[in-house]
């Protein structure tokens, strides 16, 4: 399965790039056979500096907040640029975390990101298996696009979603939930079982530990473990060909209401 490596990070990490050449090779086959979706041809992988990423987050956003602005007609951006501002003070507050990303940068363009930075602080630049790991979660995400032809990133990522009609949908817990389920099927494959981060690498900084341990990141990783819960129930009752209709109808995307008691998802999936 074709992939391309775009090494941007600098000198120092073009043996990480070659890493993620080969890894990438060996994981493609796999996420497709998981899920039974399709990636992107060729599936494009981008290690950045994180100055430069920014500066794409940036550009990206305010280009979104254009389109968006036009497509749905709005007379207000004031809760557009709201959602902006908190999305990149986010990214700029949490990017140590970010050890990869599926992102949409320029329109019609999926792709993966990797910040080596990231890695570095995180004691995770040499640990491959960790790298099968996120290149299979987000691998998964590209494949979310294809299947719906970028429809779920864009209910997900949108600056209106009161006039999209996307604001009772959550499509967060959807598209993490079989991120995740799809990442412990492949690294089981490849390693015997599933691989965890559950626990920080003893090499990590004191910066990441710090958000390792915060509140914050708790929460996320207790909905990350509800969702990644559901979704194995429903996959384990009416297999990937079933679920995967989720990825062309919106009326299967869980409520918000339904995700704190995710059973009510599971029997309408079922």
């Amino acid at each position: 399965m074709p992939h391309i490596i775009h090494q941007e990070a600098g000198s120092a990490y073009d043996s990480l790039g070659e890493r993620l050449d080969r890894i990438a090779a060996e994981t493609a086959p796999l996420v497709r056979k998981v899920t039974q979706l399709d990636l992107p041809e060729p599936v494009v992988i981008r290690t950045m500096k994180v100055p430069h990423w920014k500066k794409a987050h940036r550009r990206a956003s305010k280009d979104q907040l254009k389109r968006e602005s036009r497509e749905v007609g709005a007379s207000s951006q004031s809760e557009a640029k709201r959602i902006r501002r908190q999305r990149l003070f986010s990214m700029r507050m949490l990017w140590p975390t970010m050890l990869g990303q599926a992102v949409e940068l320029e329109p019609g363009k999926p792709e993966l990101l990797i910040l080596p930075e990231a890695l570095r602080l995180a004691g995770r630049l040499g640990d491959d298996p960790v790298l099968y790991k996120i290149l299979a979660h987000e691998m998964t995400h590209l494949a979310q696009y294809c299947a719906s032809g970028g429809a779920v990133w864009a209910a997900q990522d949108t600056l209106y979603p009161s006039l999209r009609g996307t604001e009772e949908r959550d499509y967060s817990f959807l598209l993490e939930g079989h991120a995740y389920w799809a990442d412990r099927q492949v690294t089981a494959k490849l390693f015997g079982e599933p691989v965890s981060t559950d626990e920080p690498s003893p090499d990590a900084s004191s910066l990441y530990l710090k958000m390792f341990k915060s509140p914050l990141r708790s929460e996320a990783v207790e909905r990350d473990r509800r969702s990644l819960d559901s979704v194995t129930s429903i996959l384990e009752a009416t297999g990937a060909a079933t679920f995967n209709r989720v990825w062309t109808d919106p009326d299967l995307v869980p409520l918000k209401s339904e995700t704190s008691k995710p059973e009510f998802w599971e029997q309408r999936m079922a």
